[in-house]
């Protein structure tokens, strides 16, 4: 007797980046542990109008997906069914709501946010802002990632949110709002936008206003949906998450929901990655010539061994000089910059090669492994090889 193939439905959107890395990690657990047949309710209807046809007919074994609305997860619900859901409401997480039984998909959005933060002050920013939404639990998430490690760094930072989640016509209306708020700021500014797409908007609204962007304001989004991210003038920055493999390990999940071998709600957080650089924060924002010429000379040897000595002639100044100018404008030492340059190096090499260990030594400006291993679970609390099971697909 053939076993029964386990039906899924994915109420995911197709057309964002990070849904769509979810959609593959969920897609490579179907290929390794299933098969799986998969329902795309998305590919016909809004997932706010209709989720599942005659739900309670439905055929189905698990679902994964954002529940948008009431009627929605009236729906899901009455499948009765292993459900995940991705991005929940603070409303739909609160005590007593009828989804606050169920298991959670979502980015650790409080991480992108400190990782933007860090972004910006590696820049030498001392002046920042904050483009979100109010009402929406991630960018609010993001928002106190992001200004709670400037705290830490002892700056203030401005935020906007307007209530809702603007669409294109109410950008309209919306944006000479942002411009007036943009003016009213001190610059060079280091802004983080909640999203790719406010991202978009924020840079929109400095080319209405004349305002230079990096050199004025340097936008990073998050997301790293590449394709919004290179069609903005001029190309976005933006903190990607590991959705891939936080997709595959919903799907892990929702089968061990569907066997039986897990019960209660669990929680699944996606990791940041890193910052992927595009010309919207690819500046220095430092008032010091002498210095901006040390980072820059720092940056474009982020593959190479070099030392404080190497640093010395381009800067332009003595040795001595230079690191007081550099400790005073950057609140930190010219050997610690060149390892945090080393480091963030190294983690993409982590991240986003199957390079070994070793080879990853090679290019890291490091020089041995020895030495590499002790500076990098120092400063991240993770081995090396902890930190590309962490941030890897499965």
């Amino acid at each position: 007797m053939a076993c029964r193939i386990p039906r899924i439905a994915l109420l995911i959107e197709t057309h964002a980046g990070y849904s769509r890395g979810v959609l593959r990690g969920i897609a490579r657990y179907a290929l390794a542990r299933g098969p799986w047949l998969v329902d795309l309710p998305a590919e016909k209807f809004p997932l706010s109008e209709l989720v599942l046809p005659a739900a309670r007919q439905w055929d189905g074994d698990g679902i994964i997906g954002r529940i948008l609305t009431e009627r929605v997860a009236r729906q899901v619900l009455s499948a009765r069914v292993p459900v995940i859901g991705m991005d929940l409401s603070e409303e739909q997480l609160a005590p007593g709501h009828l989804l606050s039984g169920i298991s959670e998909l979502r980015p650790d959005s409080h991480a992108a946010g400190r990782l933007a933060a860090e972004h910006f002050l590696e820049r030498g920013f001392r002046h920042f802002a904050f483009c979100g939404y109010a009402g929406r639990i991630w960018s609010r998430r993001r928002k106190e990632g992001f200004c709670s490690r400037l705290a830490e760094a002892g700056f203030s930072c401005s935020v906007y949110e307007p209530l809702g989640h603007p669409s294109e016509p109410v950008w309209e209306r919306e944006r000479p709002q942002v411009i007036q708020w943009l003016r009213s700021l001190s610059y060079p500014l280091g802004l983080m936008a909640c999203n790719d797409h406010r991202g978009r908007q924020v840079l929109e609204a400095c080319l209405v206003a004349g305002l230079d962007v990096p050199h004025d304001i340097a936008v990073v989004g998050v997301d790293d949906d590449r394709l919004l991210c290179d069609l903005s003038n001029p190309p976005l920055s933006s903190i990607g998450f590991n959705a891939e493999k936080g997709g595959f390990q919903a799907a892990e999940l929702l089968a061990g929901l569907m066997a039986g071998r897990v019960r209660g709600p669990q929680q699944i957080l996606v990791a940041p990655i890193g910052v992927t650089i595009r010309f919207s924060t690819d500046v220095i924002a430092v008032e010091d010539r002498h210095v901006a010429r040390a980072l820059r000379f720092i940056r474009e040897n982020s593959r190479r061994p070099i030392r404080v000595g190497d640093v010395v002639p381009p800067s332009g100044i003595g040795r001595r000089a230079l690191e007081i100018r550099f400790q005073r404008a950057l609140n930190r030492s010219i050997h610690d910059q060149i390892q945090q340059t080393h480091l963030e190096w190294v983690s993409r090499l982590l991240a986003e090669t199957d390079l070994p260990l070793e080879k990853v030594v090679e290019h890291s400006g490091f020089n041995s492994l020895s030495h590499l291993s002790n500076v990098f679970r120092r400063k991240t609390g993770m081995t090396l090889a902890q930190y590309r099971r962490h941030t890897r697909p499965v």
